[in-house]
């Protein structure tokens, strides 16, 4: 009786023991399958699209080094990438940031510095397509070496999400916008704009004097801060789409806001041109002079990058105290 109990128990231990090392089998499978569909289910290594210019270009769908040529640096530091490289010899000495350029080789003109581009090695290669920064020899010369995207010189906003899409970073675009706009909110608080006020921005080029349109330093009144541009600067210059026109001493009041923004640099040359226009007769008698509300800015707040209109918010109370 003994021996037939010890052979039973014996089964029943053996068969729990097979069922047990069947359930682990069952269970590694299905990880594995889970697994497998899952790694089916990860993005592509890389995906096509279609940028500014019209070129269809097969891009890393998530870019480990990027090359950058334009005068907005700060959509990519806003974004929290850093590139390998950028055209920095003009905008190094202009921009706000200046702590935030450490690390990143200066490319300088493309044209003539393509082989320090190739030795980057980046593969990804972003072109402002406005202004100087775009010639389509150099678009075919770089996309030889990476693939190349343009984009356009959109407002901000619509520029940041474009850039944060082509590099994977879309999200992140959007929560600095939405931060941006909360800082923006409470900032206005501390900077009283009353409806329908008007401002507007001169900036020394040289010995001359221009008036700005909506781009630039502009683009935090008008834009974010809600003040409103001069009629006459709206009619010829925002309207038409201009960045910025020179404007003489006879027409200067029809120009001139409320509140007046005059961009100049702090060396000596820049304070003497000021001084000339300034302190003309037809300067002193403009409403916003006789007002006191008349502010100088340094130049490097002349840009409209994120970064730029984050630290430059920051300022804007100090400036107009």
């Amino acid at each position: 009786m003994r021996t037939a109990r010890r052979f039973v128990i014996l089964l029943a231990l053996t068969t729990l023991m097979i069922a047990l090392v069947a359930a682990c089998g069952t269970k590694v499978e299905k990880s594995t399958l889970k697994d497998a569909t899952e790694q089916s289910k990860a993005e592509p290594a890389t995906r096509k699209i279609t940028d500014s210019k019209g070129h269809t270009v097969v891009i890393p769908t998530q870019a480990k080094k990027i090359v950058y040529t334009g005068s907005d640096l700060g959509d990519l530091l806003a974004l929290g990438v850093k590139p390998a490289g950028a055209t920095l010899g003009v905008i190094a000495k202009q921009v706000a940031y200046p702590d935030l350029l450490v690390g990143i080789e200066d490319i300088g003109d493309v044209s003539a510095n393509l082989e320090k581009v190739l030795s980057l090695e980046p593969d990804l290669i972003l072109m402002d397509s406005g202004g100087t920064y775009y010639k389509s020899t150099d678009y075919d010369a770089l996309n030889k070496i990476a693939p190349t995207v343009t984009y356009d010189r959109l407002p901000t906003f619509e520029r940041l999400l474009v850039i944060g899409d082509i590099i994977g970073k879309k999200q992140v675009a959007e929560k600095w916008i939405q931060d941006f706009k909360g800082k923006v909110a409470g900032m206005k608080g501390k900077l009283t704009v009353k409806e329908g006020e008007t401002a507007t921005v001169f900036i020394r080029l040289g010995k001359e004097f221009y008036v700005m349109g909506n781009s630039g330093f502009s683009t935090i009144l008008y834009d974010t801060l809600g003040y409103k541009p001069a009629p006459k600067v709206k009619q010829t210059l925002i309207d038409k789409n201009e960045r910025f026109s020179d404007v003489s001493n006879e027409v200067l009041p029809e120009f001139a806001g409320d509140y007046l923004f005059v961009l100049t640099d702090d060396n000596e040359a820049a304070r003497a041109a000021a001084d000339s226009f300034t302190n003309a007769s037809v300067f002193k008698s403009l409403k916003a002079v006789v007002n006191k509300q008349v502010y100088y800015i340094p130049t490097k707040w002349n840009f409209d990058d994120p970064i730029t209109k984050d630290r430059l918010l920051d300022e804007l109370p100090k400036i107009m105290k």
